[in-house]
């Protein structure tokens, strides 16, 4: 590969590192933004969701623990999904698309990344009432694998989809 092919396939990876340096900076600048993101983005939606799924559980969020019959859940800072929304946001964000195109799929990648953190939540809580020796597994390895895997696969799909000739 040539070094001008090489400088022009860094540009993006350099964009995307500049886009999430100022977005983590400005989401960590904000004690409010991390406690709504985890309150009222991630352990309410999830408690809505399980009145919907499994009302004999009787969900009820008290701040940012997620309580069910049997027990709970306390999604700490850095477990909500707010470092993958950003990077994800960060990524759409410096893709070589036309800015619509870009924006259309930023509002999907955080879609992608709000749906699939809402069904880890449930998962982790199930495998805590049910199976206990599978959270930790589940939390720091192949859920967090799995979301990278499928919001990789948005990105490049969207990418190559709209990805101007």
């Amino acid at each position: 590969m040539a070094l001008p092919a090489v400088k022009a396939a860094a540009v993006p990876l350099l964009q995307g590192l500049a886009w999430f340096v100022v977005l983590y900076a400005l989401y960590g600048l904000s004690p409010a933004a991390a406690a709504w993101f985890i309150e009222d983005a991630t352990v309410r939606p999830a408690v809505w969701l399980l009145g919907l799924l499994a009302p004999d559980w009787q969900p009820q969020a008290a701040g940012a623990r997620l309580w069910v019959t049997g027990g709970s859940l306390h999604v700490l800072p850095g477990c909500e999904g707010a470092d993958l929304a950003l990077l994800s946001a960060s990524a759409m964000l410096a893709a070589p698309l036309a800015w619509r195109w870009r924006l259309l799929g930023l509002t999907a990648m955080l879609l992608a990344v709000f749906v699939l953190n809402q069904l880890r939540l449930l998962v982790l809580l199930l495998a805590h009432l049910r199976e206990p020796s599978w959270f930790d597994p589940l939390h720091t390895l192949w859920l967090p694998l799995a979301m990278v895997m499928l919001l990789g696969s948005l990105l490049l799909a969207w990418t190559a989809r709209f990805d101007q000739p």
